[in-house]
């Protein structure tokens, strides 16, 4: 069922959104005219006013930002960036705030920095996703001032909001649920080194298992790809009983190489973000689900939380593990 919005409030009404947002924020510019169109299409439609919008106390036009890094690289099949676009905008139609796109990459944050772009839109507030701790934009963000909600990224920086899921934990589990089934030599494949999710990840399995073996991959299904054929070439891939990838691109990678190799039933296979594709792939793969649209509006919740009353929040969204066809684990 598609979630009635603001927008389709005013279209009913025949006023425009921003009246809309004034009639429920109790605005004195409104006419009872007005007032009464609103209220019946609200009701018609059955729309109820999200209680962000309701709490604003500043008539001064807001704007959030949503930077992503890097989306460009990002393959075929992975929604992950559209996921979080989609939660955050859903969730902004039901207030008074202006959302902006912004796609960023290493060249953008050498040319200008997230200052100058925040001051030239006039942003109020940010939520950012994808930087790597090495990228020019993370180094100015431990000291900024503007309220910041990061996905998937720490800093020293108290005031900078965070959402993701316990990454941490998330892998720990999974490590320790394998081992549970049987599973004694577990290779991990990890991503970006240089990205704080890729740390938080390895930490967990690592925590979890005596003598680790960890690969890095880069968030590649290609780099993956050719990796695995690197460690049967010299004679290691036969060693590991399961790879565990820290996400399900470089799995897909993986399996796409164990099947060319001949081994994809004697190799089991993890993946972690449960990515569609995830669900479609010949075995289907066994992952760690994070909910990314939930992770987008809470982000885009504690966003605005962090204008209005200038506290940053640390939230945690659930994870879930998930078993399918290429590692039994439960």
């Amino acid at each position: 069922m598609k979630k009635i919005t603001i927008r389709d409030v005013a279209k009913l009404a025949n006023v425009s959104v921003s009246s809309v947002s004034h009639v429920f924020n109790h605005y004195d510019d409104i006419s009872e005219e007005t007032k009464k169109k609103v209220y019946e299409a609200s009701k018609e439609l059955g729309y109820v006013p999200n209680s962000a919008a309701r709490s604003l106390s500043s008539k001064q036009l807001k704007t959030v930002a949503l930077i992503l890094s890097d989306i460009n690289v990002i393959a075929r099949g992975v929604a992950m960036p559209l996921e979080i676009i989609s939660g955050v905008s859903d969730y902004l139609d039901d207030t008074e705030y202006e959302f902006v796109f912004y796609s960023t990459n290493l060249k953008k944050q050498k040319e200008k920095t997230l200052s100058q772009f925040c001051n030239e839109h006039n942003i109020s507030g940010v939520i950012i996703q994808g930087l790597r701790t090495t990228d020019p934009y993370y180094e100015e963000l431990k000291h900024f001032n503007l309220p910041v909600v990061a996905i998937d990224l720490h800093f020293d920086n108290e005031s900078i909001g965070i959402v993701s899921v316990d990454n941490e934990r998330a892998t720990y589990e999974m490590t320790n649920v394998l081992l549970g089934k049987g599973y004694q030599n577990i290779l991990f494949l990890n991503g970006d080194p240089k990205a704080s999710v890729s740390h938080e990840r390895e930490l967990g399995y690592r925590k979890a298992i005596k003598k680790p073996s960890v690969v890095y991959a880069d968030y590649s299904e290609k780099k993956a790809f050719d990796l695995v054929f690197d460690l049967y070439e010299s004679k290691e891939l036969l060693k590991y009983d399961v790879v565990f990838a820290a996400s399900d691109l470089m799995a897909i990678g993986c399996l796409k190489a164990l099947k060319e190799l001949n081994l994809i039933n004697q190799i089991a296979l993890v993946g972690f973000d449960d990515i569609t594709l995830a669900s479609y792939t010949t075995p289907t793969l066994t992952t760690v689900r994070q909910d990314v649209l939930k992770i987008a509006q809470v982000a885009a919740e504690n966003v605005i939380e962090h204008i209005e009353t200038g506290i940053a929040k640390h939230s945690l969204v659930d994870f879930e593990l998930i078993e399918r066809e290429s590692a039994k684990i439960f």
